[in-house]
């Protein structure tokens, strides 16, 4: 059911109402009829509903339609459309549009119109939306105080005996309990359409957007951040020749999602996360207490901060009944909130001095605590939904064990601090019941008709650089690679005027610049605290983690 851009909101709940008649997807070939957004009436964007078949090479399947969003260009007449997928899987295109619109308008200097949205698998205005598989009062019960719900109980490198023990007890558990949420998944309210979510779906619903906005075969500009840069690299290969202006930023490897099985890139993906946190505690240390609460005292170092972070951590793992802070609440918020170094500061001043304050008492938690939301709506599976119906078909002689042993080796190896995180969407895909009606494996070696633009930070916690040099390599001379100096997840959460002209030179005539590799600095005038400048915050190892 369509959920109508004048629906309303009250809380959590929502006002569904009767949808229109559906419009044959074959025959949609001219402009959306836009309207104003639901949720965001007032952040200047225009919403549109589009149909979209479930299978683009079999009728029978039926339709669907997605939620689209444009923010109109802000300088001048526009010189046309970028289309941009925000990442996730599972981030919504219009929640992303309403909060981080004005910084893409910013880097692509305000000349085009923006258009993301909700793909398949994503929110209650697109079709198939959220993933469900358990109502809510069954979720509890379900698990059954599994890992699933608890998550994972380390310290450091994972190196203590009972840890082990208690971490591969839940082995068999976990076991029997994935299998069983498949068959629920199969059984659920998203049972007909789970096989139909998929990123090259989504790539081919972008495609036929871009038909109906601009018309057909009319190249097609792309800003990817993330998953979104999944989307982007199929959407390269997948259609060569429609290739116009295309950005992908923070890149996730295609190559590996295409080869790999799922469970072996989470490795990855926590490869510079220790960086980060790294920067966020030596950021921390150069602002002192007046600036950064978690620094324990004036005059602390990137260590000290850790350490006192990892007191905290010590005492939810010694204790874990002592506070209503569990490991895996403590860890998430860290490790969320590293995405984004322009909020570091609401990081370290907001939500992490509520949740030390609440295990072990902090005498600089003076300021006020912003905890955690709670959301009583259904737990929504989209995330481990669309990477699992990406994935690899399921290496029948892998086990459970495997799993957890790599997450031990992953702990011990790559991120202590992160590694042994549980539940992990790429480990639950193994069991996951179907896969997409379509996949895009490869080849990766098209000719484009225009060449494309990919850009990594230094220090990213989620798509670590190392993964953009290597998708810019398997481009070759069809890409250029802007490794901007900083930390966070994708370029746009730390300032860098060198980034930013790339980027606008190439929207602007596709003009790239004529070295490979391009290293753009942060800009001097950007801090991260007052008086810490983002170019001045270091990687350097601040200590032991726990």
């Amino acid at each position: 059911m369509r959920i109508p851009l004048t629906a309303t909101f009250v809380g959590l709940g929502v006002a569904v109402y009767a949808s229109a008649a559906s419009v044959d997807t074959q025959t949609q070939t001219t402009g959306l009829q836009w309207g104003p957004c639901p949720e965001y009436p007032d952040a200047g964007l225009s919403c549109a509903y589009f149909d979209i078949p479930l299978d683009y090479h079999n009728a029978s399947a039926g339709t669907g339609h997605i939620l689209v969003v444009k923010a109109n260009a802000t300088v001048g007449e526009s010189k046309g459309t970028i289309f941009m997928n925000p990442g996730g899987p599972g981030v919504s295109g219009l929640e992303s549009l309403a909060t981080d619109g004005p910084a893409m308008l910013n880097h692509s200097g305000g000349v085009y119109d923006i258009v993301s949205w909700d793909p398949r698998g994503v929110g209650p205005y697109t079709y198939p939306g959220d993933v469900f598989c358990l109502a809510d009062e069954e979720y509890d019960s379900f698990w059954n105080g599994s890992i699933e719900i608890t998550g994972g109980h380390w310290l450091g490198n994972f190196t203590n005996q009972t840890d082990l023990d208690n971490f591969y007890a839940q082995a068999p558990i976990i076991d029997a309990q994935y299998r069983a949420f498949g068959e629920r998944c199969l059984q659920g309210p998203n049972s007909t359409t789970l096989q139909y979510i998929g990123t090259t779906a989504t790539v081919r619903d972008m495609v036929a957007l871009a038909d109906a906005l601009q018309g057909p075969d009319t190249l097609i500009h792309y800003w990817g951040f993330s998953y979104g840069t999944l989307v982007g690299a199929y959407f390269i290969e997948m259609f060569p020749d429609r290739v116009g202006r295309v950005i992908l930023d923070g890149i996730i490897d295609a190559t590996a999602i295409a080869t790999q099985q799922s469970y072996l890139l989470w490795r990855t993906q926590v490869s510079s996360a220790e960086d980060v946190y790294n920067g966020f505690a030596n950021a921390c240390a150069l602002a002192g207490p007046d600036e950064c609460a978690v620094a324990p005292f004036e005059g602390a170092t990137g260590a000290d901060v850790i350490d006192h972070i990892s007191k905290a951590i010590e005492t939810v793992h010694d204790h874990p009944s002592a506070s209503n802070v569990s490991m895996m609440l403590l860890r998430g918020n860290i490790y969320g909130g590293l995405y984004k170094p322009g909020q570091w500061y609401v990081l370290a001043n907001n939500t992490l001095p509520g949740l030390l304050d609440s295990v072990i008492g902090s005498g600089n938690a003076t300021q006020q605590h912003q905890r955690c939301r709670t959301y009583s709506a259904a737990h929504s599976y989209t995330e481990p939904a669309v990477v699992c119906v990406d994935s690899v078909n399921a290496d029948p002689n892998l086990t459970i064990n495997d799993i957890f042993d790599e997450i031990v080796n992953v702990t011990r190896t790559v991120s202590p601090s992160f590694g042994g995180f549980w539940p992990i969407p790429w480990h639950r895909c193994s069991y996951w019941p179907v896969r997409a009606v379509e996949r895009y494996q490869g080849p990766f070696n098209k000719t484009l008709a225009n060449r494309v633009l990919v850009i990594g930070n230094s220090w990213d916690n989620a798509t670590p650089f190392f993964e953009s040099h290597h998708i810019a390599d398997v481009l070759g001379d069809q890409a250029a690679l802007v490794r901007q100096n900083g930390f966070g997840h994708t370029s746009i959460y730390e300032q860098s005027t060198c980034t930013e002209n790339i980027i606008q030179a190439y929207l602007a005539d596709g003009t790239l610049p004529a070295n490979k590799l391009t290293v753009c600095e942060i800009d001097d005038s950007f801090e991260i605290y007052p008086g810490v400048k983002g170019a001045s915050v270091s990687p350097v190892n601040a200590g032991k983690k726990l």
